[in-house]
């Protein structure tokens, strides 16, 4: 049975993606916006809404009202593809990603369509170029950037890399830290040096609904004064006090 579920649901879905990336990469040529939100933009999250109904993922908000409109830069914890989808069903964003991201089959051109940046992390240059890119783009739609670089565990964050932090101080750009949770961590996460393939099964052949909590926290709004170290470890004890409360009492 569990087959025959996972079968369907990715078969469907990667129909709903190969058919929505055309019109994707089409309208990303057209000028047209819907509440200043290009089209292309607006395609996907619907896209991404009709795959998260199939694969029976259901997104809940604290507070939507704190993502929809908002002007700057959305930082979440990291922990799989699924909060990718769930921050683009409910207010569509774009995304700092790693390069090879642009090489996959169908995501990519979808990816470049929506206005993704992409970088090369073990490239410095890359990441200079990327940061620099950042500054300068406009900052709505949101752009989301995962402080943490990469994927982590799932049992605690992994440190923030403060590079997130220089390109808002540097641009003078507002933030939202979002803590990322979800009722059932071991069928949603992506493990590190884990197969996209592998991950993507593990979903859609599970029975039970899977939740994703998107918890938005209070809004920054920093200057080129503020230090983006200090400003990186205040955002991570932030969402480490919303998602890990123990640790961070066994910590002090």
């Amino acid at each position: 049975m569990s087959f025959i579920r996972g079968y369907y649901r990715l078969s469907l879905s990667g129909l709903i993606l190969t058919f929505c990336a055309v019109f994707i990469v089409l309208t990303s040529y057209l000028p047209i916006t819907i509440k200043k939100v290009p089209l292309q933009l607006r395609i996907a999250q619907l896209m991404v809404q009709a795959i998260l109904w199939i694969l029976n993922v259901r997104v809940t908000c604290s507070d939507e009202e704190k993502l929809k409109g908002f002007d700057g830069f959305f930082f979440p914890n990291h922990v799989s593809y699924v909060e990718v989808l769930a921050l683009e069903s409910i207010m569509p964003t774009r995304f700092l990603a790693k390069a090879e991201i642009r090489d996959w089959w169908v995501v990519g051109k979808i990816a470049a369509a929506i206005g993704c940046v992409f970088v090369q992390r073990g490239d410095r240059a890359s990441r200079r170029e990327a940061r620099q890119a950042l500054t300068e783009v406009k900052s709505f739609p949101p752009i989301t950037i995962f402080p943490e670089g990469k994927r982590g565990p799932g049992d605690a964050l992994l440190p923030f890399r403060y590079g997130a932090f220089e390109i808002v101080t540097q641009g003078g750009f507002a933030f939202l830290p979002i803590a990322v949770s979800f009722n059932n961590l071991e069928i949603a996460i992506w493990h590190r040096k884990e197969n996209i393939l592998k991950a993507l099964w593990r979903l859609a052949s599970q029975p039970e609904r899977i939740v994703v909590n998107l918890m938005p926290l209070e809004p920054h709004h920093p200057t080129p004064e503020d230090d983006p170290v200090a400003l990186a470890n205040v955002v991570q004890e932030q969402i480490t006090a919303v998602l890990y409360p123990k640790q961070l009492k066994s910590e002090k």
